[in-house]
């Protein structure tokens, strides 16, 4: 079998992280003081965001991709646009396959034209620039984050105020657009809340443009609004959805099922009232027995091992035997959370990611610790990191680390 071609790196563009977006506001000052605590008007330079998504690639991207709603709809006045006045289905001739969605260009621009607003969800998925960046502040916050797409021409609203159970970065990509923000009618709420939505607040905290370059930040739970200019302006919101004592209670709920007496029935006969009262004393000394100082610690590093990483392909060379191209390569780590390289037994250490655990020999834990720090490397640099590790050797490691998914040919 011949060996594919060698490998080309295109020319990138730069890439995006916290710091890139906050710019010049200093990121760990703002995490410190800001982020989870109050709104943040940040203004950029013009075109600070437009190599993110320029509006040919939103154009390549509606043309080329089958967009179902509501991963793309359109929406006026807080309103839904009807799905049959911009997308048609054409009929698929496989047996028991679905009709395939295609978009309507004429009528999609002229619902533009008269005011919707386009919403493109998920375009992080779509976009290469824009998954790198949510991949860097996946890194940061821990979390899965997501990125959306908002293109407005006229002076409609696309939603009414509403407030979101997600943090929101709004990152001003093309034109301007007008915002206003509110305070919080309670504290923290949640997609699924005990409580109903109060009415909103009725003292606008901060109205202003935000201009090409621009960035908002918006705490969960923080109502607003946006009305587009009467010229075309195109946003992205990147959505956070931090962790929330509510999923650690879940997790440890779920932990206790180890435990007999969580695992029995409540009682129900008999002397049930008494019978009751000593099982929930049962229960209680079994929480009180698993709670450690440590435990949310403990969550967090589960949940980041936990985490499945977004899809990598390395094709053609991954699929061949070799598993890496001819002559020189880079590789990358797929996962976007931290790795802990944890030392097992003497000569040997272990990470927990990607919902699997692996173990490695201690010689590979300088190996390790840089690839694990999600930067892109050539055969060079891993060579560079430990003189007495020699080259059949790394390459041998690398191409078991591909093998196995946790390396991707860049």
């Amino acid at each position: 079998m011949s060996q594919p071609a060698q490998l080309h790196v295109p020319n990138k563009l730069p890439p995006y992280d916290l710091a890139s977006i906050l710019a010049p506001l200093d990121a760990d000052e703002f995490l410190v003081s800001t982020y989870g605590q109050n709104f943040r008007h940040v203004t950029g330079t013009p075109n600070k965001f437009c190599q993110l998504l320029p509006w040919p690639v939103l154009n390549r991207i509606l043309e080329e991709h089958r967009l179902d709603p509501p991963r793309l709809r359109l929406t006026r006045e807080g309103k839904p646009v009807p799905v049959e006045k911009y997308l048609g289905y054409q009929t698929n001739r496989r047996k028991n396959a679905k009709p395939i969605p295609r978009i309507n260009a004429t009528g999609l621009t002229r619902e533009l034209r008269e005011g919707a607003t386009l919403v493109l969800d998920a375009v992080d998925e779509l976009h290469r620039p824009i998954r790198g960046l949510a991949e860097s502040l996946e890194r940061v916050f821990h979390v899965r984050v997501q990125v959306n797409a908002y293109a407005g021409w006229r002076t409609s609203h696309g939603f009414d105020l509403h407030w979101d159970d997600h943090d929101v970065f709004v990152l001003q990509v093309a034109g301007r657009k007008q915002w206003k923000v509110y305070g919080m009618t309670r504290k923290h709420p949640l997609g699924r809340d005990a409580e109903p939505t109060l009415d909103p607040p009725t003292e606008v905290l901060w109205e202003g443009l935000l201009n090409s370059g621009d960035l908002l930040y918006i705490p969960r739970g923080w109502w607003h609004v946006a009305t587009p200019l009467d010229e075309p302006t195109l946003h992205l919101t990147v959505g956070v959805n931090n962790l929330t004592g509510a999923d650690f209670i879940t997790w440890f709920a779920d932990r206790l099922r180890a435990v007999e007496d969580v695992r029995r029935d409540i009682p129900l006969f008999g002397n049930a009232p008494a019978a009751r009262r000593a099982f929930a004393d049962r229960l209680r000394d079994a929480l009180v027995k698993e709670w450690r100082p440590d435990l949310i610690d403990e969550f967090l590093d589960e949940m980041d091992a936990k985490t499945r990483p977004r899809p990598h392909l390395g094709l053609p060379w991954t699929a061949t035997e070799k598993l890496l191209p001819a002559g020189g390569w880079r590789v990358k780590w797929t996962g976007s959370r931290d790795v802990r390289l944890q030392s097992t037994v003497p000569g040997e250490i272990a990470i927990h990611t990607n919902g699997r655990r692996w173990k490695f020999s201690e010689t590979a834990r300088a190996l390790l610790t840089v690839l694990t720090s999600g930067h892109e490397c050539s055969v060079d640099d891993l060579l560079a990191i430990d003189g007495t590790i020699d080259p059949q050797t790394v390459h041998a490691f690398v191409k078991e680390l591909v093998a196995e998914g946790l390396l991707i040919v860049v």
